[in-house]
């Protein structure tokens, strides 16, 4: 058997799982932070819900880019690549906004201290 037929093969198994992972990821911060929201709302008290829902956020993010990145290995038209060059950067863009919402976050909490 080739090595691309290979390749093919295990991408094929690879990517659904680290896209069903990112999104597993996601979902969970997403579910997690709404019900410590509920919580710090019900009880008054002080919960830190957009740092624990922007780290859930970037690493389900980080699967779902490695799956894109993934891929590029069996892609052959001009016109996939580009659309996924689109999708790759607008994650990217979107993680890196994340990240510096974490950092002005983590900057408040010390000022705080």
């Amino acid at each position: 058997m080739e090595l691309e037929k290979i390749i093919e093969l295990v991408l094929e198994i690879v990517v659904p799982v680290l896209e069903l992972a990112g999104i597993f990821i996601v979902a969970e911060a997403a579910l997690a932070s709404f019900v410590r929201y509920i919580y710090a709302l019900a009880t008054r008290r002080s919960v830190h819900v957009k740092k624990r829902l922007a780290v859930g956020l970037l690493l389900g993010l980080e699967f779902m880019m490695t799956a894109e990145i993934l891929k590029t290995l069996v892609i052959r038209e001009l016109n996939d690549i580009l659309i996924l060059g689109g999708v790759v950067i607008l994650r990217a863009i979107l993680a890196f906004e994340l990240k510096q919402e974490e950092k002005e976050e983590e900057s408040e909490e010390s000022e705080k201290k």
